[in-house]
């Protein structure tokens, strides 16, 4: 009887704890759907019936059997809305790198080489291969020095073909059938989740060579470079920025996140006045994803002399705010040259487009990502954070950059034979032009 009792106690225990958890989902989708009514920058809800959305899909939400359900019905929902920064951002997702040995295990499952107790810590390793879309096959674009896949002999311009027996051509066949371009530019990015993992486990990636020969690299997932960072209800990032001189003396600057400005805003200041006699700089915002708006005026004052030159204006539902930039004391006069691509957005376009518009930087490059509308993160009760565009973006000349991306000057894609050349055609004609008279 007494293991009955038990029994039933712990039945009873599982069934409050489920009923909890549902009640949690539940009051996310509410506020969910009240924060977009009361704080979409788009008053008109893109002609939505947004009440009418509301009660069509509160029934699914209320009829979900897990979080991961809900958090679907919720997805379903807010994609409703044509704007980027839209998002729901699993809590999962929010584990410090220095906690060891308390948390859950990775729900990407085991890696090769790991046990339990090695997952259970931040799922942050990477192979330090940074890949892009060439036509329709994922490459190698960048291999970091020192990184596992450097280790491995992995040459930029290697096709990925596959990570852990998941095929990168099968994941485009797919995209390409529901011919969403906005999806197939996000294809890189999802390969790059695919080559993430808990630190010290192995991923099994199949690459086809320059000779053309199939390669299988385990490569073992390492901590990210850079220092890592937490800001409001972002998960942890790890922020790095590197200066160099390249041939000819120009100045080269690049910023993977514009976030942790206590560190990066020094090393800006560093390198301006390390170039300050340099014919021209190159500022490479590839794979920038953007962050803090306000490091896109600290950066441009070290570029524009100019006192009220602005690089756009923010619009929200109550209030105006104009990019002023903060001319610094002496500010580099040379040429500019700005590198984006399908990964550089938010920020980055706008620090991009803005002094494009101020006749300040020639923009080189690829088709930016076309997502800059100021944001927020808030907390949803049941863990998951909960990501949204509180207000529009206009750049100076008038130029929108939602759904539209930065108006380049130059169009340069990478290739294949370029980059199995050891060649970054971008960056060789951005630092071209910075060197001419």
């Amino acid at each position: 009887m007494v293991a009955l009792s038990c029994c039933a106690l712990l039945i009873r225990g599982a069934g409050e704890a489920g009923a909890e958890a549902r009640k949690a989902d539940l009051e996310s989708f509410e506020l969910v759907w009240k924060t977009l009514r009361d704080r979409y920058w788009d008053q008109s809800m893109a002609g939505l019936d947004w009440q009418s959305v509301h009660d069509r899909y509160l029934p699914q939400v209320q009829g979900a059997r897990s979080k991961a359900e809900a958090r679907g019905v919720i997805n379903s929902m807010i994609r409703l809305l044509p704007s980027s920064h839209l998002a729901i951002i699993p809590g999962e997702l929010y584990r410090l790198p220095d906690t060891k040995g308390s948390l859950p295990v990775s729900n990407k499952g085991s890696r090769a080489g790991t046990s339990a107790s090695d997952t259970a810590e931040d799922d942050s390793g990477v192979t330090g291969l940074t890949v892009g879309l060439i036509g329709d096959r994922v490459v190698v674009e960048r291999v970091e020095a020192g990184s596992s896949g450097a280790k491995a002999n992995v040459r930029p311009g290697w096709i990925i073909n596959g990570v852990d027996g998941q095929s990168t051509r099968e994941l485009f066949t797919s995209l390409g059938e529901a011919q969403q371009i906005r999806s197939k530019s996000l294809l890189p990015q999802i390969v790059e989740s695919w080559l993430s993992g808990p630190p010290r486990s192995t991923v099994n990636v199949t690459f086809i060579k320059g000779d053309g020969k199939s390669a299988l690299c385990p490569l073992q997932l390492e901590e990210p470079a850079g220092e890592p960072v937490r800001f409001g209800n972002l998960p942890p990032e790890h922020v790095q920025i590197e200066h160099r001189t390249l041939e000819g003396g120009i100045g080269y600057i690049r910023l993977n996140l514009f976030l942790d400005p206590v560190g990066v805003m020094p090393e800006i200041e560093k390198a301006i006045h390390q170039f300050k006699d340099a014919p021209g700089i190159v500022l490479d915002l590839r794979n920038n994803p953007g962050g803090l708006a306000i490091m896109a005026m600290g950066i441009a004052g070290w570029f524009v002399s100019e006192d009220g030159a602005r690089l756009g204006t923010m619009t929200s539902r109550d209030s105006t705010l104009n990019f002023v930039i903060n001319p610094r004391l002496n500010p580099y006069r040379g040429r500019l040259a700005i590198l984006v691509n399908g990964g550089s957005a938010s920020t980055s376009e706008i620090l991009a487009q803005g002094l494009r518009d101020l006749g300040r930087a020639r923009v080189f490059g690829t088709r930016t990502a076309g997502a800059a509308l100021p944001s927020n993160i808030i907390q949803l009760p049941n863990g998951d954070r909960f990501q949204y565009p509180e207000a529009n973006y206009i750049s100076a000349q008038g130029r929108v950059l939602e759904g539209n991306g930065v108006e380049l000057d130059t169009v340069v894609a990478p290739t294949i034979p370029a980059l199995l050349a050891g060649k970054d055609l971008p960056l060789e004609a951005a630092r071209e032009w910075s060197k001419e008279k």
